[in-house]
């Protein structure tokens, strides 16, 4: 019970207490970018949610099997996890070309844009790496432990993604003032929706 009670922490904290895009701003390039229309948005969720898992995964054996052993982990880890990254999104993007054009023509207009996205970075990076620092508690992840606080981080972002495109597409239709449409109007947005974000740490306890 208390290990299953652990895993929902990770996942509720990284979902929403710890929300990568609203709760510490990390990867809103991406968030601004393709949260005009709803359809981009829940492209880009999706290929977050699969790059993302695939990435702690590769990351965190490379770390154990590779980085740490030699001792040069703490020297190398950054430029290794781009490599890594910028490698699996290549692979992934080349065996759906091949094996599912359809799935391929709806994402692979945002997988090479995951490459770039710091948000797949910082969570393979905490996941992996030992002594990462998150809801008052010190952990040093296992590999279910990281995969659990990846899809939390994953699904989160895909929550914020797509919430904050179906506000932008229903205030293109709202009586907004001329001067605060567009771009005004999305940070304001963006900025309400992070106050309800913080809020669920009490909520919460974390």
């Amino acid at each position: 019970m208390e290990t299953l009670q652990h895993f929902a922490l990770l996942l509720v904290g990284g979902a929403l207490v710890n929300n990568i895009l609203l709760t510490r701003f990390i990867g809103i390039c991406p968030f601004f970018g393709v949260s005009g229309a709803m359809e981009t948005s829940v492209g880009m969720a999706g290929a977050v949610v699969f790059v993302m898992t695939l990435a702690t995964t590769a990351t965190w054996v490379f770390w154990n099997v590779l980085l740490e052993p030699l001792g040069v982990g703490e020297f190398l880890y950054i430029p290794a996890f781009i490599l890594v990254i910028a490698a699996l999104v290549q692979f992934v993007e080349m065996y759906l070309r091949k094996m599912s054009p359809a799935l391929y023509r709806s994402l692979g207009i945002f997988l090479p844009l995951i490459t770039t996205n710091c948000a797949v970075l910082a969570t393979a990076t905490e996941s992996v790496r030992p002594g990462f620092f998150t809801m008052g508690v010190e952990y040093t992840f296992g590999f279910g432990e990281a995969l659990v606080y990846t899809l939390g981080v994953a699904i989160g972002f895909g929550i914020a993604l797509i919430s904050f495109a179906a506000l932008r597409e229903r205030l293109e239709v709202a009586p907004v003032p001329e001067a605060m449409k567009g771009t005004p109007m999305a940070f304001i947005t963006a900025g309400l929706l992070s106050f309800g974000y913080v809020g669920l740490g009490g909520l919460f306890g974390l």
